[in-house]
């Protein structure tokens, strides 16, 4: 981070924190550490011209720029006093650099100046106390905090529905900063936990991005390494073939009087020359692939924002490389000059019957090149496998009809109360020529997380079961016909219905994996269950339905509990901001109908904050780990495959060449062109089976740690390796 010290500072990593927690923390903070602060990302609306203006940004404490030790580029930072509810001088927000820069043209007036908040149907007012330095943009990597919003904003904002007093909702992250020479002590409790906090190294920030890619990022990094290596292996073996073409040339050189030194620095500054050009190619690539690589992050509905611009670090480490390599590849040349006399030229004519006795040598570097292609090309085709066998994973139901809108009531500005109808009557305007169903659910499937309760669950009158976060329940509360609008077959039982309402008996749904769980042996039907400790409602199973997809492929069927949307009641809605409609288009109109259902939506109300995409989106977006390593690794085993296809030929082609005299008279000696070719290939082959075999070792023992991010795939598959050895074989004949 651009921050003072940036080593003092540590995330208390134990999760999400409420409000009242924070509190908690931040008076003891003051004697333990040099200071503390608390931060929760959020989305604002900056709606300009009648447009929705979503702007990324956050809620922070009055000492988060304090604490992090970063100063005013305009204006000043926020203050404790702005935490108040009432701030002195009225509400407030400070503003990226770059923000500035595109909203404001870089104005010097910047300072003073309004800037109006929109949020259920209300335009709140902030003045602009402060402009942050170039290249902070806050503590979470990956996200742009544009607009910084002081922790007094949020009751000003969310009205009756602010987190600020609520113990139980968890939205804030928080950082200490250590004292000089203190070490990171888990033991730092606060009065509302029963167990100490941990902290974790925070100098890089916070990033949940980094978490997710960090594994296949250092597989990558290695595969980056290998690639390197079966470059400086084909240059070597290329200049000393160059250098071996030479040395008439060079013995000239040396009879005319040139030191053997002055030859090796001329052929190192030739090397040094190709290291150079291809460095400065490489850079220009680098600064194109960067921001493909970085949209790659992204998904449909959450751009990923990253600071691309070159780090001096980078370029210095990365240059102090490429020269290391100039020096590895120019000793290969300096081998052929060691023995090469003054009188060279005059034996040359008897020494192209010989052949080359430094063919070892090159076949050494060739052979090191194919072992190391055929472990890069084992890691694409495993990544790649693993990519296949995710895509063509069983959802339990069909993707390619659904469109899914996400309706945010909250910033729509309707209230809890109404929720519920207000859904019914979108419910209804979504109904567009070419729709052949809709539904709603309160939560979306495919996003990775949801509502679940941690095994919390008692079934009839049986104890409840202990809490197990290894096996979560998910749920999901519906409308009648989701399960079909969703594809997903109903096995026993009925779907919800009318009369499933608030006042009725309250009923549930399960899925086959609830039932392979909880009720093994029993007839589910009839059943009751309850969830949670406490009074909480007893719920009869009515039907079971067939497993479904719920967080992300690789997760698999999990159990899942359904319940009736119409059953929730209306204080219940003040804690569910969201609802999901689900929209089954005929085939070959969902193009049409995703726009059609859009425009209905916003005619039936002009205030209604949502987004769609389709389910093809959101399944992609479930994937973006494995999709960029694929394509990672792909390209990667690709070109360590075409290097090594360049190495062999280039070996081939100057033992040919240098033998050329030889292969006259074994011809004019009677032999045929066949035999010929087969006298080469013998060379090759040779080289080749050395290769594959020193690559299939490495491969085996490399398996094992990429193993975690395979699915359905082993890590010593006999097709891949089988796969992969007939490839570089075929590369190698041609």
């Amino acid at each position: 981070l651009p921050v003072r010290d940036p080593g003092s500072l540590a995330l208390v990593s134990d999760g999400s924190w409420s409000y009242p927690v924070w509190q908690e923390i931040s008076t003891r903070a003051g004697d333990l550490f040099d200071g503390a602060f608390a931060w929760s990302a959020e989305s604002f609306d900056l709606t300009q011209d009648g447009r929705p203006v979503p702007v990324d940004g956050a809620y922070v404490s009055g000492r988060f720029f304090d604490v992090l030790g970063v100063p005013a580029f305009r204006g000043r930072m926020l203050t404790p006093a702005d935490d108040n509810a009432t701030p002195p001088n009225g509400p407030v927000a400070v503003i990226s650099h770059r923000f500035w820069r595109q909203r404001f043209g870089g104005a010097d007036d910047v300072v003073g100046r309004q800037l109006t908040v929109l949020i259920q149907r209300q335009r709140f007012p902030f003045t602009i106390v402060g402009v942050m330095p170039p290249g902070f943009s806050g503590v979470n990597v990956g996200r742009m905090a544009d607009v910084v919003l002081p922790f007094g904003a949020e009751p000003l904002l969310l009205g009756r529905d602010s987190a600020l007093p609520t113990v139980g909702q968890s939205w804030l992250e928080i950082m200490v900063r250590l004292k000089s020479g203190q070490t990171i002590d888990p033991a730092f409790a606060a009065r509302y936990l029963t167990e100490p906090l941990t902290l974790e190294p925070a100098a890089a920030g916070a990033s949940r991005l980094r978490r997710q890619f960090e594994t296949p990022l250092v597989a990558m990094v290695v595969a980056v390494g290998l690639v390197l290596l079966v470059a400086c292996a084909n240059i070597a073996s290329l200049l000393l073939a160059r250098a071996l073409t030479r040395r008439e040339e060079l013995s000239v050189r040396l009879a005319l009087g040139a030191s053997r030194g002055r030859l090796a620095r001329l052929l190192f500054v030739e090397s040094l020359l190709v290291a150079t050009t291809g460095a400065a190619l490489g850079l220009l690539f680098a600064k194109w692939s960067s921001a493909l690589l970085v949209q790659q992050l992204g998904t449909w509905e959450k751009a990923v924002s990253l600071d691309l611009t070159l780090d001096w670090r980078v370029l210095v480490f990365t240059a102090t490389l490429a020269c290391l390599c100039a020096v590895s590849a120019g000793m290969a040349p300096m081998i052929a000059v060691k023995n090469v006399a003054p009188g060279e030229a005059l034996k040359a004519a008897g020494r192209t019957m010989t052949g080359d006795r430094r063919f070892a040598v090159r076949g050494a570097l060739v052979i090191a090149q194919i072992a190391v292609s055929f472990v890069l090309v084992i890691a694409a085709g495993l990544f790649l496998r693993t990519f296949t066998s995710l895509n063509q994973l069983p959802l339990g139901f069909a993707p390619e009809p659904l469109v899914v809108v996400d309706v945010n009531l909250f910033a729509s500005g309707i209230p809890p109360e109404e929720r519920g109808a207000r859904i019914e009557r979108l419910q209804q305007a979504a109904a567009v020529s070419g729709v052949r169903s809709v539904s709603v659910s309160q939560r979306r499937v495919l996003t990775g997380g949801g509502w679940f309760t941690n095994n919390r669950i008692a079934v009839g009158d049986g104890p409840m079961l202990p809490e197990d976060r290894g096996k979560r329940v998910w749920r999901n509360a519906t409308t009648p016909g989701w399960f079909e609008t969703m594809g997903i077959p109903l096995r026993s039982g009925r779907d919800f219905n009318d009369h499933d309402r608030v006042g009725s008996a309250p009923v549930a749904i399960v899925n086959e994996a609830f039932v392979r769980r909880y009720l093994s042996g029993q007839p589910p039907i009839g059943q009751t269950l309850r969830v949670n400790t406490g009074p909480g409602p007893r719920y009869e199973i009515v039907g079971v339905v067939a497993d479904a997809v719920y967080t992300t492929p690789r997760d698999g069927m999990l159990p899942t509990l359904y319940v009736p949307l119409a059953q929730r009641e209306p204080r219940e809605w003040s804690s569910w901001r969201n609802a999901v409609l689900t929209i089954k288009a005929v085939s070959g109109q969902r193009a049409l109908v995703e726009r059609d259902v859009a425009t209905a939506l916003a005619q039936s109300d002009s205030t209604l904050v949502f987004t769609s995409g389709t389910f093809d989106q959101m399944l992609d977006a479930t994937m973006t780990q494995e999709r960029l390593v694929a394509m990672m690794s792909g390209f990667f085993g690709a070109l360590a495959l075409l290097l090594a296809g360049l190495g062999l030929f280039g070996i081939v082609a100057q033992a040919v060449s240098a033998r050329r005299t030889e292969i006259g008279l074994r011809i004019a000696l009677g032999a045929q062109p066949t035999g010929i070719v087969r006298l080469v290939f013998r060379r090759v082959g040779a080289l080749i089976v050395a290769g594959l075999a020193l690559g299939l070792a490495g491969s085996w023992w490399a398996a094992r740690f990429v193993a975690q991010l395979l699915f359905q795939v082993e890590a010593r598959d006999p097709i891949t390796f089988s796969g992969t050895a007939a490839a570089l074989v075929a590369v190698g004949a041609l």
